[in-house]
């Protein structure tokens, strides 16, 4: 796929990065580790019925990371190292609190497994703090007991403090790269909102023509599947972003991305907007 850019002479692109707000820093710190602890109780069920090594930890990131952008995009938070540390810390809790959890499960002396007596559930109360491990006793033990490995290998000791360091890596890793897509959207300093598609649709190569004309792109020759699409953010305060895309003789998509002021995003919705007069009156009535 072609890939090209235009920029208009009197319209420039708004800052790709959004500022640091205090507000926002809370609530990545706030909201990161409580999807985290949501993530983290999720993949300690999950593992019950799969968990395959590699693949299970890189899904845990992903989903987590999917729930920071969803925050992102719901609280309209555009500062790039907040969101980077809102998916570390949600990762990061996802990844150590699959262990906690399952250490809670182990231990359930909170839930009596005898009779119904009371003096007999009293003196069990009394006695399992002394009885339950702290949760690094839990882990310690469950390294020398070792971790199963595909074809019958047990890591034990350090390996499988290595094979828990790995899991929780690819945890962070995936859900760190889940939100860079959503990082490269523009945002709009001004309103404080992503920028978001307002229109777009498939056009014929005549309206194609006439865009390209108005956006300063001359690229268009015989070509199909012409489409477009405009972006802006929430208060339509900075430039729109006009996109281009068609598909050329030899097979290959080029796209053209055109930054567009208010006089020219004008003139292009005028456009669109005659276009869809000319099919409704196309359409016979009944």
């Amino acid at each position: 796929m072609g890939n090209s850019q235009a920029l208009n002479s009197t319209q420039r692109s708004p800052d790709k990065g959004g500022r640091f707000t205090w507000p926002g820093l809370v609530l990545a710190v706030v909201a990161g580790p409580a999807f985290g602890v949501v993530w983290a109780w999720t993949g300690e069920v999950a593992q019950f019925y799969f968990a395959p090594m590699v693949l299970f930890p890189l899904l845990v990131g992903i989903l987590t990371g999917l729930t920071v952008v969803g925050l992102v995009r719901f609280t309209q938070i555009g500062h790039r190292p907040t969101i980077v540390l809102a998916a570390v810390l949600a990762a990061i809790v996802a990844a150590g609190g699959q262990h906690y959890f399952h250490y809670l499960s182990t231990y359930p002396w909170s839930r009596a497994k005898v009779s119904t007596n009371t003096s007999t559930v009293q003196n069990l109360s009394a006695l399992a703090p002394a009885l339950t491990p702290s949760f690094r006793e839990y882990i310690e033990a469950q390294a020398k007991r070792g971790r199963p490995l595909l074809g019958g290998c047990v890591a034990r000791g350090w390996v499988a403090w290595l094979t828990w360091a790995i899991d929780a890596m690819l945890i962070v890793v995936a859900a760190v790269v889940v939100t860079l897509p959503a990082m490269r959207v523009p945002y709009c300093n001004r309103c404080g909102s992503w920028y978001r598609t307002v229109r777009g649709g498939r056009i014929d190569l005549s309206t194609a023509r006439r865009l390209a004309a108005i956006c300063g792109v001359d690229e268009v020759g015989e070509t199909r599947s012409s489409r477009y699409r405009l972006s802006s953010c929430q208060g339509g305060c900075d430039s729109t972003r006009c996109e281009l895309s068609w598909e050329e003789s030899g097979g290959v998509v080029d796209l053209v991305r055109v930054w567009l002021d208010t006089e020219k995003r004008n003139q292009v919705v005028a456009i669109l907007d005659g276009l869809g007069e000319q099919e409704d009156k196309s359409v016979p009535h009944e």
